[in-house]
């Protein structure tokens, strides 16, 4: 038996797909039947991401499914109202944040179908799933555009990556909104000194929900992240939202310095943003990549500085994302 292992588990009454490798004791466990979401990863003993207490919360409380381990989101963040108007058509959104807003789209909470499952010594361990809307006439009732997504998580030598596929099937431009929201467990408040460094360019002015009130500009908390800022003092249920600079490596990190670790997280040129938001239920601090600004096309500025766009008929967008944990004065995984 090789080193690599992908197979399904029964966990609290739900199918369960767990990928193992041996070699660098890492594993990672999707949970496909809600939002697929990628609920729990480990990488040489440490705890990558937070899982919630039990899988049981996920389906009970509406809201669980936005607050553990990696929601997937489209739209990403907050739509004002609920609506907005793209190549003429309007939509309206359901208000899923009373009285106000919707959240993060449906996609987190719907049951995903899996589609393959695998290991081997040269792909490592791997699981492919999808979400079609068109098999959801409750979301084609209000977004009538037929999305596909398909993603592929692989752990392999420690290093566990995203390679993730939407397409749209549809014969008429659909509004694109993607994003990851993964709740990366940081150890505040136990005198851990943790500093956070990102490939940042610019900081935009934002409410605590995340809604834009200004372009961008160069600052001191965006050029402090090129080297490090610390985040032990990181208000709770504060958020930011960063411009990405242009290098061709967009990778993040967490770095727990007196533990001698770091949490790296990297993300591809699809995402030009990342909110940065310290939940107040969990010891945990996202790295949210978008591939717009939070409620982009109700915003009066062009297309091209929040990111508001729309994916053709028959195009496909493909992106990735990679996580792992580099040790310091040791091996690094990843």
């Amino acid at each position: 038996m090789g080193k690599y292992r992908a197979g399904t588990e029964l966990k609290e009454g739900f199918s369960i797909i767990k990928l193992t490798d041996e070699g660098s004791r890492s594993s990672a466990e999707l949970l496909p039947a809600i939002g697929n979401n990628l609920y729990r990863f480990t990488c040489g003993g440490y705890e990558v991401l937070v899982p919630p207490a039990n899988l049981t919360s996920f389906s009970l409380e509406s809201d669980e499914v936005f607050k553990y381990g990696t929601p997937l989101l489209s739209p990403p963040n907050r739509v004002r109202k609920g609506q907005f108007i793209f190549k003429g058509r309007a939509y309206k959104l359901p208000l899923n944040e009373p009285p106000d807003h919707h959240l993060h789209g449906e996609i987190c909470a719907k049951a995903w179908e899996v589609i393959a499952y695998g290991a081997s010594e040269e792909e490592g361990a791997w699981v492919t799933s999808q979400f079609r809307y068109a098999e959801h006439p409750e979301i084609m009732a209000y977004f009538p555009h037929k999305l596909v997504f398909t993603m592929t998580y692989r752990l392999w030598d420690g290093r566990l990556d995203l390679e993730g596929g939407i397409t749209n099937e549809g014969v008429e431009e659909a509004p694109f909104a993607f994003g990851l929201h993964p709740y990366f467990a940081v150890p505040f408040g136990s005198g851990e000194e943790i500093s956070l460094r990102i490939p940042a360019a610019a900081e935009w002015p934002v409410t605590n929900q995340a809604f834009v009130m200004g372009t961008p500009e160069v600052s001191a908390f965006s050029q402090g992240l090129l080297e490090g800022v610390p985040i032990d003092n990181y208000p709770l249920l504060g958020c930011s939202l960063i411009s990405m600079g242009q290098a061709a490596d967009r990778t993040c990190r967490i770095d727990m310095k007196n533990r001698d670790y770091t949490i790296a997280y990297q993300f591809d040129q699809i995402f030009p943003y990342v909110v940065l938001f310290r939940p107040d239920w969990a010891s945990a601090y996202s790295l949210e990549p978008y591939t717009y600004v939070t409620d982009a096309f109700n915003l009066p500025y062009e297309h091209e500085l929040t990111g508001a766009r729309g994916i053709r008929a028959g195009e496909h967008v493909r992106f990735t994302t990679g996580m792992w944990i580099e040790k310091r004065g040791g091996a690094a995984h990843g």
